[in-house]
């Protein structure tokens, strides 16, 4: 397969993966005073632009509402700086936007980066610490190698420590423990992948109501699969 092909294929997964866990879920109010109502608007504009650009099937169309949905982020920005999600959400539009525009990708994904970072300083706890959620999947999901010096590209121990963060901040949220997984069996470490698996399992049952509540049960199951595959 062309490296160009894996690279979107990859892109692909990962902004499926960070949008499911996003998308259908009310925007959160920010725990700041002085935040504007305009802000807060433009947030839960930013989700909807990523819900139906996720559901989109025309590439082109899909591109667009991504690209709204920076657009709308950065309005956000414009009006509270320090609001995570202004942030968060153009991270996520900006992956959504790369899945159907591989072309400079490399740019996105650190500006993604940045975004988390800033998510990470203002607000670690925002989306059940999605934005260490976020940089986990991205290490974990990049290619081995990129076609510069300055790529960022795949670091299973850096997605591991986001992710062992993720857990510790929000040890509740089923998700954080399936990203742990897959970064803890990208690297051949059975033994712990099952105590994730198994931490995931215990804790999804309280999460029945949630949008993420069956991939997250179709995720479980394909890790233990793999893990049973890894073990023989």
């Amino acid at each position: 397969m062309k490296s160009g092909r894996l690279t979107a294929l990859i892109l692909a997964a990962f902004a499926v993966s960070m949008l499911s866990s996003c998308a259908a879920k009310e925007p959160q109010a920010s725990a700041r005073s002085g935040t504007s109502w305009g802000a807060e608007e433009l947030i839960a504009s930013a989700r909807s632009f990523a819900d139906m650009s996720q559901s989109e099937q025309a590439r082109s169309k899909a591109r667009d509402l991504a690209e709204r949905g920076i657009e709308a982020s950065e309005r956000c920005l414009m009006l509270a700086p320090e609001e995570p999600g202004c942030y968060y959400w153009r991270a996520v539009n900006t992956g959504l936007y790369h899945k159907v525009h591989v072309i400079g990708y490399q740019r996105g994904v650190k500006r993604m980066i940045e975004d988390c970072k800033k998510v990470v300083e203002i607000d670690p706890r925002y989306d059940h610490a999605g934005a260490y959620r976020i940089l986990g999947e991205l290490y974990t999901r990049l290619p081995q190698t990129g076609g510069n010096v300055d790529s960022v590209t795949r670091d299973l121990n850096l997605a591991e420590k986001y992710l062992r963060e993720a857990v510790r901040i929000a040890p509740d949220y089923p998700e954080n423990y399936i990203l742990l997984a897959e970064a803890l069996l990208a690297q051949d470490n059975f033994k712990e992948t099952a105590e994730a698996i198994s931490s995931a399992e215990r804790l999804a049952p309280h999460w029945k109501n949630d949008v993420s509540y069956k991939g997250w049960q179709s995720q479980i199951l394909a890790l233990e699969k793999k893990v049973g595959r890894g073990r023989k």
